[in-house]
């Protein structure tokens, strides 16, 4: 089966698709669309093929499989067959490899060629570990149970709103390999604010955050600088909120402490 080639299997068509991706040895796509009297239908699935399964056997075993199948259809559509979790696993952990890599494009396929065929061996091995377990069964809960007391420390700040946070990525240590686990929002411990007051934002910049660099600063959104440091950003996050709270008051002590600071500033 050539690449650019179409192909119809039972109530199913097939459009294979060549195209550089946004993850290393991700450039082949299987689209699947559900038959229709004209054109190609409604696209069910979008199936990436990385490194040696960029096969012609490959890419027919599937097709075949898919259209006749009901139970493997079933687990592909439910993104439970084994090739789903696989990718999930792989692209989480093949965009974090691409950011640290600092060698060439070579090196980097070859180390993310590494980490596919790993990640695809030692699937259910990763599955069965506890932290797997409990991380993806709060990541389908949509939970950020690490960033409850931030968070509520963060409603304490004056003229500060949360528009949106999340503890970032788990990780699973695997012989010598850290594995990173998918998220429901993003790898890195992040949290987006309608606004980011200039005083919280230099006092965390000037503490352990910024002097270890464990976190990234932009406008309106604090987060990890790696997600190797997640759960210390959070802890430490935590130490300096509290240590500004105190400092500087929350909510009901802020217009006293800003007058203050204002009528100091005036008679120096």
């Amino acid at each position: 089966m050539r690449l650019s080639e179409r192909r119809k299997e039972g109530a199913f068509y097939f459009v294979v698709q060549h195209a550089a991706g946004e993850v290393v040895g991700g450039e082949v796509k299987i689209a699947v669309f559900a038959a229709a009297p004209e054109g190609e239908g409604v696209l069910l699935l979008l199936r990436p093929l990385y490194f040696d399964e960029q096969s012609r056997e490959h890419i027919d075993n599937f097709c075949k499989e898919f259209a006749y199948e009901a139970h493997y259809r079933a687990i592909c559509l439910d993104g439970a067959a084994h090739w789903c979790r696989v990718a999930r696993l792989y692209e989480a952990n093949a965009r974090i490899l691409k950011e640290e890599q600092t060698l060439g494009p070579e090196p980097l396929e070859k180390s993310c060629q590494e980490l596919f065929h790993f990640l695809r061996r030692d699937l259910v091995r990763i599955e069965g570990r506890p932290e797997y377990q409990e991380e993806m069964a709060r990541v389908s809960r949509g939970e950020e149970v690490d960033l409850q007391e931030p968070l509520a420390l963060l409603a304490r700040v004056k003229d500060l709103k949360v528009v949106s946070a999340c503890q970032g990525s788990a990780m699973v240590q695997l012989e010598e390999r850290q594995i990173y686990l998918p998220s429901c929002h993003s790898l890195r411990a992040s949290i987006t604010m309608g606004n980011f007051p200039q005083r919280l934002k230099n006092y965390l910049h000037s503490g352990p955050l910024g002097q270890h660099h464990l976190a990234l600063f932009e406008e309106n959104r604090l987060s990890a600088g790696h997600p190797f440091h997640n759960k210390r950003f959070i802890r430490m996050l935590i130490g300096s909120l509290h240590a500004f709270l105190q400092k500087y008051g929350g909510k009901g002590t802020w217009q006293a402490v800003e007058k203050e600071s204002s009528l100091t500033e005036y008679e120096i």
